[in-house]
């Protein structure tokens, strides 16, 4: 499973979330709403059918895809001869053996060779996720500010609610993310002898 959206919010969050919980979310509601913004302006002016990552792979995969071989097994399947090694296209299932369809939502390399050679439009066995369209519905809501503080009713409230009784533990507080199972640690690597495991201050080798 992963973390990118998680990560990249904790990136973004690093100096705001040491705020009080009400700074802390309108630091949030803040660059959401310059987020939205920039990435509607955007895809405003794209003329493209997909997305431009989406354009840009797919026309890579094209190109990729010029020397493989298509024989074909029915009206809807099809085997590809990749260097050597086949793979199978379901074009009824939106499906080919190396799985990269099947789990991007978007044609394979093998699968784009077949939709060419019967001259069938590559869109339309995109998901519509990719699309321009839905792209822009994404980011179509607009996050508002809200209004000053002094202008805010606040209802009065005589129970006094008091923190739940909380001990900390001894030393400092962690800052950096917790690494998820499976994944490996980048080692250091010295500027001065190009060597992993050290520094440049703890360098006993001659430089490069």
């Amino acid at each position: 499973m992963t973390t990118n959206i998680c990560e990249s919010l904790n990136s973004k969050l690093k100096i705001d979330r040491d705020l009080p919980v009400a700074s802390l979310l309108e630091a949030i509601r803040e660059f959401l709403q310059r987020w939205f913004y920039e990435r509607r302006k955007a895809v405003s002016c794209l003329k493209s059918v997909l997305s431009s990552w989406a354009e840009g792979l797919i026309r890579k995969l094209v190109d990729e895809s010029r020397s493989f071989i298509v024989n074909p097994v029915s009206e809807v399947e099809f085997q590809v001869v990749d260097e050597g090694k086949n793979f199978l296209v379901k074009l009824n299932c939106n499906s080919c053996s190396c799985l990269f369809w099947d789990l991007e939502k978007i044609p394979c390399v093998h699968a784009l060779i077949v939709i060419r050679s019967l001259n069938l439009n590559p869109y339309a066995f995109v998901s519509h996720y990719y699309y321009a369209t839905v792209l822009f519905a994404t980011y179509g809501g607009l996050v508002r500010p809200i209004g000053n503080h002094t202008d805010w009713s606040v209802v009065e409230v005589n129970d006094n609610i008091l923190p739940p009784v909380f001990r900390r533990p001894a030393g400092r507080p962690r800052k950096r993310r917790i690494p998820s199972t499976g994944e490996v640690s980048k080692s250091s690597k010295c500027s001065r002898c190009k060597r992993a495991g050290h520094n440049i201050r703890t360098c006993r080798f001659e430089p490069i």
